[in-house]
């Protein structure tokens, strides 16, 4: 065999290792991607739900802005855009602008949705029902977030779930379907407030 004979086989390799090479520093740079994004995602949230309590005054929204701009950088990643979302659906609420609200959660639903026929899941910074439901009850539209925590036990049935979805029932009344779900929550991981929240509530059952 001669030098001219080996060489389309060490191509060949070369090509080969090229490409796994790629491969490989692709799904790295995607899982970092990934990571950058749910970290930004959680500031975001995590910013905003703290100035809830004041109304989300426009002079104390720099933390949830700086993360709204490096979220601004990722936006041709879809879980960017349902944080981008789920971020402003957090401040509309904290403002009490319940129409605003509405139109972010929609979108948020919508990128969600789309998400899901690609194969992806919106986790950040909550799940779509998780979300809505939070946000509709803190701006006390119950009816609707006892629809949405209702969802989110079918596909998640974890503690925020089923805590959400017995406040939404007892709020409107429905003692039976609050204890049914307290119930349900004690068979989640609970804090020890949380715990609490459940004993508390049992008396009434």
């Amino acid at each position: 065999m001669t030098v001219s004979d080996t060489l389309p086989e060490t191509a060949i390799l070369w090509t080969r290792t090229a490409v796994l090479v790629m491969a490989m520093a692709t799904a790295v740079w995607g899982q970092e991607a990934d990571r950058l994004v749910e970290r930004l995602a959680q500031e975001g949230w995590l910013a905003a739900r703290a100035l809830a309590p004041l109304g989300a005054p426009r002079d104390r929204l720099g933390p949830v802005n700086d993360a709204l701009r490096q979220l601004d950088r990722h936006l041709a990643d879809p879980a960017a855009r349902y944080a981008d979302a789920a971020i402003r659906a957090g401040l509309a609420a904290a403002q009490e602008e319940r129409d605003e609200l509405a139109v972010y959660l929609a979108h948020a639903g919508d990128l969600a949705r789309q998400m899901e026929l690609t194969g992806g899941v919106a986790r950040w910074p909550l799940p779509i029902d998780e979300l809505e439901g939070e946000l509709w009850f803190e701006v006390d539209r119950f009816a609707e977030a006892r629809d949405a925590f209702r969802r989110a036990t079918v596909v998640f049935s974890g503690s925020r779930a089923w805590l959400g979805l017995a406040r939404a029932s007892d709020r409107l009344g429905d003692t039976a379907a609050a204890c049914a779900a307290y119930r349900s929550a004690m068979t989640t991981r609970l804090s020890e407030s949380e715990q609490q929240e459940v004993e508390a509530y049992a008396g009434r059952c």
